[in-house]
């Protein structure tokens, strides 16, 4: 089994250039580790005092938003590494691990590596190489969101629709281009854009409505500032008395059949 491992672990990027006793140092140190679907393999906030190389299988890296929904922030598969980052700066778990598919990792604990780094300094190099490569796809990452919330900012919720409806796969693949996973990983957030925009879309129509019972009432209360008003009621009175006098003078006005008086 060592033997096994320690070819494994040569097949690795992070590993490529490390001697083959090296490799056994580390083989005879680490613990192989089964998890099934839905597992939490790390729990965001725990201590850190180990890093996981999956071995088989498929785990996503995610962390909470706002109102307690997950935010997918990477997917790790096959040869990648979990964990490295808390080996430098000696910080709480950073996200959640959850499991996508039965996964077999080797734990390697934070001490045994750097016992190996002390003594090989030039497998530094290797770490850094992959902790910098993890960080630009950060960095794509954050660019994306930003450009998908900038479209939202500006109403044009049918972008973001379309780049949701081309991400359909479970499992992304770390040989798509940083910017390609970035989007499929957005994607799982950004669902609920559609719920969004029915949402804003509602919300129209009630401002909609709103702003009419409002211009109403504005109506009604201009024509009763008028109406009680002195020179309104002053208006009233004289309109009165002019139909009064129009009505006598059409009682009072003769008729065709009556004869003229003497006079």
């Amino acid at each position: 089994m060592s033997d096994d491992l320690v070819k494994y672990l040569k097949s690795l990027r992070l590993f490529r250039h490390a001697p083959d006793n090296v490799l056994a140092q580390i083989a005879r140190q680490t613990e192989t580790r089964r998890f099934v679907k839905d597992d939490v393999m790390i729990r965001e906030g725990d201590p850190s005092d180990s890093l996981f190389i999956i071995r088989t299988g498929w785990v996503k890296v995610v962390t909470t938003g706002y109102h307690g929904q997950e935010i997918l922030l990477n997917q790790i598969g096959p040869g990648e590494v979990l964990g490295e980052m808390s080996l430098i700066d000696q910080q709480p778990r950073s996200g959640t691990v959850i499991v996508l598919t039965p996964v077999s990792a080797i734990e390697v604990k934070y001490n045994v590596v750097m016992d190996v780094l002390d003594q090989h300094p030039q497998l530094v190099q290797s770490f850094l190489r992959d902790m910098s490569e993890r960080m630009r796809f950060a960095n794509a990452y954050i660019g994306e969101a930003i450009d998908w919330c900038q479209h939202i900012a500006d109403g044009d919720y049918d972008f973001v629709v379309q780049q949701v409806e081309q991400s359909q796969s479970t499992i992304i693949g770390s040989s798509q281009s940083h910017q390609a996973r970035a989007n499929a990983f957005l994607s799982v957030f950004f669902k609920m854009v559609d719920s969004v925009r029915r949402r804003e879309e509602a919300l129209k129509q009630q401002i909609q409505q709103l702003t009419i019972q409002i211009d109403e009432v504005k109506r009604q209360q201009a024509v009763q500032d008028i109406t009680d008003t002195e020179f309104f009621e002053q208006l009233q009175s004289t309109a009165k008395e002019l139909r009064e006098r129009r009505q006598n003078q059409l009682k009072n006005k003769p008729t065709d059949s009556q004869p003229p008086s003497d006079s």
